[in-house]
């Protein structure tokens, strides 16, 4: 019966589903008549009511000799299920967040040197989520875009943070960058939507360093991106030592780069 289960699914147990629907089907009710007619135990009763009550699903009837009790409007149900939807947005919407609080917990509880492995989609997106943990100057290396895998609604959002962290990037690409941009752009397809005005790239030839592998390196962190087909996983190394070496030859190599006229152009309104 749709009925129950959807009760259920906003949160009601079984005797209160039972005793707000006996309300319904038999309408006020003293707590007695409501005790025989759902069965219920009348120590249980004075419970599920109190609760019901402070949820504003069941009324009192004022001017009874006994207490009488009756269910609320089903309007009240509709504003319990916007409520619910409310909350789902926001646990959906707040789950990376979350996560990425919850690992700086662990990595404050169990301090020290550690690598963290991800797989699928969704854990792409915990990866990039992190950046915004980055203080001071983001290296990068790209050579392609994440709205490949993570989805361009997911890279907007992504976006907006970033401006608001005002965060100063260096990103490197090389030729393979430059052939992926163009066959995105040739299929028709834009380029990633939100204001890219910080994200400062540099070219470097393939004869100097082949770039086919996204990296991004910030903190004490180092974390490697590997997307083909059906094959998705990524690695973040939490050592300060790593993280160290690895921006100290990002920063020779930014100091080798040139900005490509013709190569990728950031700009306010996204690429291309």
């Amino acid at each position: 019966m749709i009925i129950d289960e959807y009760l259920t699914a906003l949160g009601f147990t079984k005797e209160e589903a039972a005793l707000y629907l006996g309300l319904v089907r038999f309408g006020p009710m003293t707590l007695l008549e409501a005790s025989r007619k759902t069965k219920i135990e009348r120590t249980k009763l004075y419970r599920l009511i109190d609760t019901l009550a402070e949820r504003g699903i069941i009324e009192d009837i004022p001017q009874y000799k006994h207490r009488t009790i009756k269910p609320a409007d089903i309007s009240t149900i509709e504003l319990l299920v916007k409520e619910r939807e409310r909350q789902d947005t926001f646990l959906k919407q707040s789950f990376l967040e979350f996560s990425g609080q919850m690992q700086d917990l662990q990595k404050t509880q169990f301090p020290g040197n550690k690598v963290v492995s991800y797989r699928s989609k969704e854990g792409m997106r915990q990866m990039v989520w992190h950046i915004l943990r980055c203080k001071g100057l983001h290296r990068s290396y790209s050579y392609c875009f994440w709205n490949d895998i993570l989805g361009d609604a997911f890279v907007l959002k992504f976006n907006e943070e970033l401006v608001m962290k005002h965060l100063t990037v260096h990103d490197l690409y090389s030729d393979e960058y430059i052939a992926y941009k163009n066959k995105w752009l040739a299929s028709g397809r834009r380029g990633p939507e939100g204001d890219w005005g910080f994200w400062h790239s540099r070219y470097l030839p393939e004869k100097i360093v082949k770039i086919h592998l996204n990296i991004e390196i910030y903190n004490d962190v180092v974390a490697y991106y590997y997307w083909q087909d059906d094959e998705i996983f990524g690695v973040e190394i939490y050592n300060e030592r790593v993280a160290e070496l690895q921006k100290q030859i990002h920063d020779v190599l930014w100091n080798m780069a040139v900005t490509k006229p013709d190569g990728i152009n950031w700009t306010k309104k996204g690429l291309g």
